[in-house]
């Protein structure tokens, strides 16, 4: 029985090791490959979602949802204002969905986002880029630029700092709930 235990002990330290190496790995990877598609340091907290990933913190999980398209301007300028406050405020991971693929094709997981984000306010398509702060399933606060809100508005200093003062808000009202 102790040559059991000695032999099958290092193994499962071995085991163990590698597996938490490559959790470290894929959370490099995603910081890595978020920092090249929108131009931001690689020191981020967005970490690649799937569908069901979001549908799981939107049913009953707790997250921090950002929804974004790497194609837009908007998107990519909105990251490069909102990702220092997110480390500022010491949020370690983001879970970033690209929708633009399920939004052109009406896909039934579309709708489902749709029902579980447009909970506040009835719009026909998911506003992008957008924030949802969720506890448990709850949507706490959520954040998406104003319509009116272009690549204009986003380069105006004023604007940028309003943004990371809502942003700081919304923050601090997620982490006391």
């Amino acid at each position: 029985m102790k040559k059991l235990i000695i032999v099958l002990l290092p193994i499962l330290i071995i085991v163990c090791a590698c597996s938490v190496k490559i959790e470290k790995d894929n959370k490099g990877t995603d910081c890595n490959k978020f920092s090249k598609e929108y131009d931001i340091s690689q020191d981020n907290p967005f970490k690649y979602a799937k569908i069901n990933d979001i549908l799981d913190i939107y049913e009953d999980g707790t997250g921090i949802i950002y929804f974004a398209n790497s194609d837009d301007e908007v998107s990519i300028k909105f990251t490069g204002i909102i990702y220092k406050t997110f480390n500022d405020n010491d949020i370690e991971t983001i879970y970033y969905y690209n929708p633009i693929t399920i939004m052109n094709n009406n896909t039934k997981y579309y709708q489902k986002v749709l029902e579980y984000s447009n909970i506040y306010e009835q719009n026909d398509n998911l506003i992008i880029p957008s924030i949802y702060f969720v506890k448990d399933g709850k949507i706490i606060s959520y954040y998406h630029l104003d319509d009116e809100c272009k690549i204009d508005c986003l380069l105006k200093k004023n604007n940028q700092s309003k943004i990371k003062k809502d942003i700081k808000l919304l923050i601090d009202t997620y982490q006391s709930a």
